[in-house]
Protein backbone atom coordinates (compact mmCIF):
# COMPACT_ATOMS: atom_id res chain seq x y z
CA UNK A 1 0.00 0.00 0.00
CA UNK A 2 1.38 3.44 -0.95
CA UNK A 3 2.05 5.76 1.96
CA UNK A 4 3.08 9.37 2.38
CA UNK A 5 6.84 10.01 2.11
CA UNK A 6 9.21 12.68 3.34
CA UNK A 7 10.36 15.33 0.90
CA UNK A 8 13.81 16.45 2.10
CA UNK A 9 13.88 19.48 -0.22
CA UNK A 10 10.53 20.89 0.94
CA UNK A 11 10.90 19.54 4.47
CA UNK A 12 7.40 18.03 4.82
CA UNK A 13 5.42 14.90 4.15
CA UNK A 14 4.06 14.44 0.65
CA UNK A 15 1.09 12.31 -0.38
CA UNK A 16 1.78 9.25 -2.59
CA UNK A 17 0.48 11.07 -5.69
CA UNK A 18 2.70 14.13 -4.98
CA UNK A 19 -0.19 16.60 -5.06
CA UNK A 20 -0.65 17.13 -1.32
CA UNK A 21 1.67 17.94 1.57
CA UNK A 22 1.14 17.85 5.33
CA UNK A 23 1.04 21.26 7.04
CA UNK A 24 2.17 20.54 10.58
CA UNK A 25 1.08 23.94 11.84
CA UNK A 26 -2.46 23.83 10.49
CA UNK A 27 -2.55 20.05 11.02
CA UNK A 28 -4.15 19.39 7.61
CA UNK A 29 -3.30 18.34 4.08
CA UNK A 30 -2.75 21.16 1.57
CA UNK A 31 -2.09 21.08 -2.18
CA UNK A 32 1.54 21.23 -3.34
CA UNK A 33 2.51 24.64 -4.76
CA UNK A 34 2.46 24.67 -8.57
CA UNK A 35 0.29 21.56 -8.84
CA UNK A 36 -3.42 21.67 -9.49
CA UNK A 37 -5.40 20.22 -6.67
CA UNK A 38 -7.69 17.43 -7.66
CA UNK A 39 -11.29 18.39 -7.88
CA UNK A 40 -13.23 17.43 -4.87
CA UNK A 41 -16.61 15.94 -5.51
CA UNK A 42 -19.41 18.38 -4.94
CA UNK A 43 -21.26 17.66 -1.74
CA UNK A 44 -24.44 15.81 -2.35
CA UNK A 45 -27.41 18.04 -2.16
CA UNK A 46 -29.90 16.93 0.44
CA UNK A 47 -32.96 15.42 -1.08
CA UNK A 48 -35.80 17.83 -1.15
CA UNK A 49 -38.41 17.00 1.36
CA UNK A 50 -41.56 15.72 -0.30
CA UNK A 51 -44.28 18.35 -0.36
CA UNK A 52 -47.01 17.79 2.17
CA UNK A 53 -49.87 15.86 0.73
CA UNK A 54 -52.46 18.25 -0.52
CA UNK A 55 -55.73 17.78 1.16
CA UNK A 56 -58.19 16.41 -1.36
CA UNK A 57 -61.04 18.87 -1.79
CA UNK A 58 -64.51 17.58 -1.14
CA UNK A 59 -65.92 16.06 -4.28
CA UNK A 60 -69.57 16.84 -3.61
CA UNK A 61 -71.80 15.06 -6.10
CA UNK A 62 -68.70 13.68 -7.82
CA UNK A 63 -68.31 11.25 -4.94
CA UNK A 64 -70.95 9.17 -6.68
CA UNK A 65 -68.64 8.76 -9.68
CA UNK A 66 -65.51 6.65 -9.86
CA UNK A 67 -63.72 3.72 -11.44
CA UNK A 68 -65.60 0.86 -9.80
CA UNK A 69 -67.10 -0.43 -13.00
CA UNK A 70 -68.53 -3.73 -14.17
CA UNK A 71 -67.97 -4.55 -17.83
CA UNK A 72 -71.70 -4.59 -18.54
CA UNK A 73 -72.30 -1.13 -17.12
CA UNK A 74 -69.14 0.27 -18.71
CA UNK A 75 -70.76 -0.21 -22.13
CA UNK A 76 -74.44 -0.09 -21.18
CA UNK A 77 -74.75 3.01 -19.03
CA UNK A 78 -75.19 5.22 -22.09
CA UNK A 79 -78.15 3.09 -23.18
CA UNK A 80 -79.68 3.46 -19.72
CA UNK A 81 -79.33 7.24 -19.78
CA UNK A 82 -80.94 7.64 -23.20
CA UNK A 83 -83.71 5.15 -22.41
CA UNK A 84 -84.47 7.21 -19.31
CA UNK A 85 -84.61 10.42 -21.37
CA UNK A 86 -87.14 8.76 -23.67
CA UNK A 87 -89.17 7.73 -20.65
CA UNK A 88 -89.05 11.27 -19.25
CA UNK A 89 -89.99 12.96 -22.51
CA UNK A 90 -92.86 10.59 -23.22
CA UNK A 91 -94.09 10.92 -19.64
CA UNK A 92 -94.23 14.70 -19.90
CA UNK A 93 -96.11 14.47 -23.19
CA UNK A 94 -98.71 12.05 -21.83
CA UNK A 95 -99.09 14.04 -18.61
CA UNK A 96 -100.11 17.18 -20.49
CA UNK A 97 -102.03 15.36 -23.21
CA UNK A 98 -104.99 14.25 -21.12
CA UNK A 99 -104.70 15.39 -17.50
CA UNK A 100 -107.48 14.07 -15.31
CA UNK A 101 -107.21 16.60 -12.49
CA UNK A 102 -104.73 19.08 -11.04
CA UNK A 103 -103.58 16.85 -8.19
CA UNK A 104 -102.78 13.95 -10.52
CA UNK A 105 -100.92 16.28 -12.86
CA UNK A 106 -98.87 17.68 -9.98
CA UNK A 107 -97.87 14.21 -8.79
CA UNK A 108 -96.91 13.16 -12.30
CA UNK A 109 -94.82 16.26 -12.92
CA UNK A 110 -93.07 15.98 -9.54
CA UNK A 111 -92.08 12.36 -10.20
CA UNK A 112 -90.92 13.03 -13.76
CA UNK A 113 -88.94 16.16 -12.82
CA UNK A 114 -87.20 14.27 -9.98
CA UNK A 115 -86.30 11.51 -12.44
CA UNK A 116 -85.01 14.12 -14.91
CA UNK A 117 -82.72 15.71 -12.30
CA UNK A 118 -81.18 12.33 -11.46
CA UNK A 119 -80.71 11.41 -15.10
CA UNK A 120 -79.19 14.80 -15.85
CA UNK A 121 -76.52 14.14 -13.24
CA UNK A 122 -75.75 10.69 -14.70
CA UNK A 123 -75.58 12.16 -18.20
CA UNK A 124 -73.19 14.92 -17.11
CA UNK A 125 -70.90 12.34 -15.50
CA UNK A 126 -70.83 10.38 -18.76
CA UNK A 127 -69.94 13.51 -20.75
CA UNK A 128 -67.12 14.27 -18.26
CA UNK A 129 -65.76 10.75 -18.65
CA UNK A 130 -66.61 9.80 -15.04
CA UNK A 131 -69.43 7.25 -15.21
CA UNK A 132 -71.34 6.74 -12.01
CA UNK A 133 -70.58 3.85 -9.69
CA UNK A 134 -72.45 0.62 -10.24
CA UNK A 135 -74.44 0.99 -7.02
CA UNK A 136 -75.65 4.45 -8.10
CA UNK A 137 -76.84 3.10 -11.45
CA UNK A 138 -78.60 0.19 -9.76
CA UNK A 139 -80.36 2.59 -7.42
CA UNK A 140 -81.36 4.87 -10.31
CA UNK A 141 -82.95 1.92 -12.10
CA UNK A 142 -84.94 1.08 -8.98
CA UNK A 143 -86.06 4.72 -8.94
CA UNK A 144 -87.25 4.35 -12.56
CA UNK A 145 -89.42 1.40 -11.59
CA UNK A 146 -90.72 3.25 -8.54
CA UNK A 147 -91.65 6.36 -10.56
CA UNK A 148 -93.48 4.35 -13.23
CA UNK A 149 -95.34 2.39 -10.55
CA UNK A 150 -96.36 5.62 -8.81
CA UNK A 151 -97.71 7.02 -12.08
CA UNK A 152 -99.64 3.81 -12.73
CA UNK A 153 -101.19 3.89 -9.26
CA UNK A 154 -102.15 7.58 -9.54
CA UNK A 155 -103.97 6.87 -12.81
CA UNK A 156 -105.99 3.97 -11.46
CA UNK A 157 -103.72 0.96 -11.95
CA UNK A 158 -104.68 -1.33 -14.83
CA UNK A 159 -106.52 1.30 -16.95
CA UNK A 160 -103.44 3.56 -16.93
CA UNK A 161 -101.57 3.69 -20.27
CA UNK A 162 -98.38 4.66 -18.42
CA UNK A 163 -97.50 0.97 -17.99
CA UNK A 164 -95.68 1.18 -21.33
CA UNK A 165 -92.93 3.05 -19.48
CA UNK A 166 -91.99 -0.27 -17.92
CA UNK A 167 -90.83 -1.32 -21.40
CA UNK A 168 -88.30 1.53 -21.63
CA UNK A 169 -87.02 0.86 -18.13
CA UNK A 170 -86.70 -2.90 -18.68
CA UNK A 171 -84.97 -2.63 -22.07
CA UNK A 172 -82.34 -0.31 -20.59
CA UNK A 173 -81.78 -2.67 -17.66
CA UNK A 174 -81.57 -5.75 -19.89
CA UNK A 175 -78.79 -4.39 -22.11
CA UNK A 176 -76.74 -2.85 -19.29
CA UNK A 177 -77.00 -5.23 -16.32
CA UNK A 178 -75.67 -8.77 -15.89
CA UNK A 179 -78.11 -11.57 -16.61
CA UNK A 180 -78.86 -12.36 -12.96
CA UNK A 181 -79.57 -8.71 -12.14
CA UNK A 182 -81.75 -8.37 -15.23
CA UNK A 183 -83.76 -11.36 -14.05
CA UNK A 184 -84.10 -9.83 -10.58
CA UNK A 185 -85.24 -6.41 -11.78
CA UNK A 186 -87.64 -7.94 -14.30
CA UNK A 187 -89.14 -10.12 -11.59
CA UNK A 188 -89.71 -7.02 -9.46
CA UNK A 189 -91.46 -5.23 -12.34
CA UNK A 190 -93.61 -8.23 -13.25
CA UNK A 191 -94.50 -8.84 -9.61
CA UNK A 192 -95.41 -5.25 -8.78
CA UNK A 193 -97.38 -4.56 -11.94
CA UNK A 194 -99.03 -7.97 -11.80
CA UNK A 195 -100.32 -7.32 -8.28
CA UNK A 196 -101.51 -3.80 -9.17
CA UNK A 197 -103.26 -5.02 -12.31
CA UNK A 198 -104.96 -8.01 -10.67
CA UNK A 199 -106.31 -5.75 -7.94
CA UNK A 200 -107.58 -3.00 -10.27
CA UNK A 201 -108.57 -4.96 -13.41
CA UNK A 202 -111.96 -6.61 -13.93
CA UNK A 203 -111.83 -10.43 -14.11
CA UNK A 204 -112.55 -10.38 -17.80
CA UNK A 205 -109.30 -8.48 -18.49
CA UNK A 206 -107.01 -11.00 -16.81
CA UNK A 207 -105.82 -12.38 -20.18
CA UNK A 208 -104.76 -8.84 -21.15
CA UNK A 209 -102.90 -8.52 -17.85
CA UNK A 210 -101.07 -11.78 -18.57
CA UNK A 211 -100.20 -10.51 -22.07
CA UNK A 212 -98.72 -7.30 -20.68
CA UNK A 213 -96.61 -9.18 -18.14
CA UNK A 214 -95.44 -11.58 -20.85
CA UNK A 215 -94.41 -8.65 -23.04
CA UNK A 216 -92.33 -7.15 -20.22
CA UNK A 217 -90.55 -10.48 -19.66
CA UNK A 218 -90.00 -10.97 -23.41
CA UNK A 219 -88.39 -7.52 -23.74
CA UNK A 220 -86.01 -8.34 -20.89
CA UNK A 221 -85.02 -11.68 -22.49
CA UNK A 222 -84.46 -10.17 -25.95
CA UNK A 223 -82.45 -7.24 -24.62
CA UNK A 224 -80.26 -9.45 -22.45
CA UNK A 225 -79.61 -11.87 -25.33
CA UNK A 226 -78.52 -8.94 -27.48
CA UNK A 227 -76.24 -7.63 -24.72
CA UNK A 228 -74.61 -11.05 -24.21
CA UNK A 229 -74.06 -11.39 -27.97
CA UNK A 230 -72.47 -7.94 -28.12
CA UNK A 231 -70.23 -8.74 -25.14
CA UNK A 232 -69.06 -11.96 -26.86
CA UNK A 233 -68.30 -10.01 -30.04
CA UNK A 234 -66.16 -7.51 -28.09
CA UNK A 235 -64.33 -10.33 -26.31
CA UNK A 236 -63.58 -12.08 -29.63
CA UNK A 237 -62.32 -8.85 -31.18
CA UNK A 238 -59.98 -8.20 -28.22
CA UNK A 239 -58.72 -11.80 -28.31
CA UNK A 240 -57.98 -11.65 -32.05
CA UNK A 241 -56.18 -8.33 -31.63
CA UNK A 242 -54.00 -9.71 -28.81
CA UNK A 243 -53.18 -12.81 -30.85
CA UNK A 244 -52.05 -10.62 -33.73
CA UNK A 245 -49.82 -8.61 -31.42
CA UNK A 246 -48.26 -11.76 -29.97
CA UNK A 247 -47.60 -13.15 -33.44
CA UNK A 248 -45.90 -9.95 -34.59
CA UNK A 249 -43.74 -9.82 -31.44
CA UNK A 250 -42.64 -13.42 -31.99
CA UNK A 251 -41.64 -12.61 -35.58
CA UNK A 252 -39.89 -9.41 -34.53
CA UNK A 253 -41.84 -7.34 -36.99
CA UNK A 254 -42.71 -3.68 -36.81
CA UNK A 255 -46.04 -3.74 -38.56
CA UNK A 256 -48.63 -1.28 -37.39
CA UNK A 257 -51.53 -3.23 -36.02
CA UNK A 258 -54.93 -1.59 -36.10
CA UNK A 259 -57.30 -2.40 -33.25
CA UNK A 260 -59.59 -5.28 -34.11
Amino acid sequence: MSTAHWNPQAGHLVSPDGKWYWDGVAQQWKPEPGKAAPEKPAPARPAAAPPPAAQEPPRGLSSFAGTVRSEDLAYGQTVLVWARWILIGTGLLLSFWSPTDLTTLQVQLAAIVALAFGNFYLHVQLLRGHPALDSVVYGASLADIGVVTALVLVQGGYPSPVFIFYFAAVVGISVAFPTWLTAGYTSIVVGIYGIVSLVTAPPGDYPAVFTRLLMIAAIAVCGNLFARSEAKRRADAIRIHNEMLDEIEQKGGNENVQPA
